[in-house]
């Protein structure tokens, strides 16, 4: 009877057990995620093909696609959102299992057996804390704080890869202008050498302006080929900004914001045009016309580094309150079934009990909240230095937009100037009435007015970038523009870089790479 009491108290436990782990995995696991994008098939990575002509959009979906940092600060982010399961996990029972068998032998063969003991040992039990006064509780909510940290981390990797190509794109523009202008600034001093050559063959001009003309055509010739390899250069760091490897041949359009040659001028071939045609973005463009304090709240309201700032605040204070709990008691709770059998007996038994424990080492504890609190007073003024050098960073780059703004109209107008006064000197010219010093001059005054429109409007665009880094605001969202670009990774499967730039459930038409 007594042996079908413990049988009977045995299955009960095993059923109990059997119960709490189940409970355990079931709370344990999450809810599988669903991708935002829900479309009947995964997207395609984007493929440039030779001969492509690619809009900033295009290069900013490839660049997400592909970017090691984007994928490093996912892992990172993953990686805190499994620290807060492991501190949850405290609250979650631990079940340990042990069995052993072996013999005991005794040297004093007359009062007992030589082989003393020959047993079987058997142990199940089951430990759960059941309460320690909230610092199981701190310590999760520290997790859940860094978790925040790590996913704005995340989100910033995104628009820093955004920003990073925007850069790269607008000095690859420039760099692409400045070689159309070297191109056409060298068919210029031919086309003034040749003019000069007939006027020294028709007794006209002497021939030193021929030789002074030809020096001038070779100096042309060799800054088109710097301008062309800083084009090729400037097309790599594109490249390298879109993990890109083995790029093929391909173009970029250019912005609303960088259109070099706009206007109709003899000394420009509009056929070259063909491979920088605008291509309209979706959002009208507007100058932003942001106040300080429109500028400065935007960025306290947007910036990712003082939401991680503030998260990590937050976890120091967390990380406070667990250390100044660490000394409370902790009440716990266990249930084991034991089976032991030697040669002399055998016994089964169901232990249950509750227990409370607690350590206090008061030296360590004073220096412990000590430093706690000095790692929260450090975090909040890593806080208020970081506001104030926002504060001013966004008030000097709002200062640079509106100042390289003004700047453009006055470039283009200069270089009308120009060019009118290269038409008029090359007449003279030949009518007689001005020297070969005056059309060089001429020339290199309207190249560099060229020069200035180009330069104007990159250092425009760079100013905007500036803004849109410090104040942490697309003035165009390439996030959404760029939602077809991203997919699930083949080795981590996770939604949450569509959730990072806003992915629709229904695509727009897709970019044709």
């Amino acid at each position: 009877m007594k042996k079908y009491k413990y049988k009977k108290i045995f299955s009960l436990f095993l059923i109990v057990l059997c119960f709490a782990l189940y409970s355990s995995k079931v709370s344990a696991i999450e809810a599988p995620h669903h991708c935002c994008c829900e479309t009947e098939h995964h997207h395609q990575q984007p493929v440039i093909k030779d001969g492509a002509i690619l809009s900033i959009t295009d290069c900013i979906a490839v660049g997400i696609s592909n970017s090691p940092i984007i994928k490093e600060y996912e892992h990172k982010y993953e990686l805190a959102k499994s620290n807060v399961g492991t501190a949850k996990s405290e609250y979650f029972p631990t079940l340990g299992l042990s069995a052993n068998i072996g013999q005991i032998y005794n040297s004093d063969h007359e009062d007992f057996y030589h082989n003393y003991k020959e047993y079987p040992n058997f142990n199940v039990m089951l430990n759960k804390m059941i309460w320690d006064f909230g610092k199981t509780t701190a310590n999760i909510r520290m997790e859940e704080f860094l978790k925040i940290a790590a996913q704005y981390e995340f989100e910033d990797s995104v628009c820093s890869t955004v920003f990073d190509i925007k850069d790269k794109y607008y000095a690859t523009l420039r760099a692409k202008a400045i070689f159309a202008a070297a191109q056409q600034n060298y068919k210029i001093e031919a086309q003034t050498t040749k003019e000069m050559e007939n006027l020294v063959l028709s007794k006209k001009k002497n021939k030193v302006d021929f030789l002074n003309s030809q020096i001038q055509q070779s100096q042309a010739k060799i800054q088109m080929l710097d301008a062309e390899d800083d084009y090729a250069n400037a097309k790599e760091n594109l490249n390298n900004a879109m993990f890109l490897d083995n790029a093929p041949n391909y173009e970029i359009y250019e912005t609303q914001t960088f259109q070099y040659f706009t206007e109709k001028s003899p000394y420009i071939n509009i056929s070259n045009k063909k491979n920088a045609t605008i291509k309209k973005d979706e959002t009208i463009f507007e100058h932003p016309h942001f106040t300080y304090s429109e500028a400065t709240s935007l960025a306290y309201k947007n910036s990712p580094d003082l939401k991680v700032l503030v998260a990590v605040k937050n976890a120091m204070e967390q990380s406070l309150l667990f250390v100044k709990r660490s000394y409370y008691p902790e009440i716990g709770g266990r249930i084991g079934y034991d089976i032991l059998n030697t040669n002399q007996y055998y016994n089964n038994d169901l232990a249950i009990g509750v227990n409370v424990s607690s350590s206090l080492n008061l030296m360590k504890q004073k220096y412990d909240i000590k430093s706690a609190n000095q790692e929260l007073n450090i975090a909040q003024d890593t806080i208020n230095k970081f506001k104030k050098d926002l504060y001013y960073r966004v008030r000097r780059a709002l200062n640079t937009v509106n100042e390289t703004q003004s700047l453009i109209p006055i470039a283009k107008e200069q270089n009308k100037i120009a060019e009118n006064n290269l038409t008029l000197t090359k007449n003279n010219y030949t009518l007689g009435s001005m020297n070969q010093l005056d059309v060089q001059d001429a020339i290199k005054s309207y190249h560099q007015s060229l020069l200035n429109v180009i330069n104007s409007q990159y250092r425009y665009n760079i100013a905007l970038i500036n803004l849109e880094m410090s104040m942490h605001y697309h003035l165009i969202d390439y996030h959404e523009k760029s939602e077809h670009a991203i997919e699930y990774h083949e080795d981590n499967p996770s939604d949450t870089l569509s959730k990072m730039i806003t992915c629709k459930k229904k695509h727009k038409q897709e970019s044709k790479l």
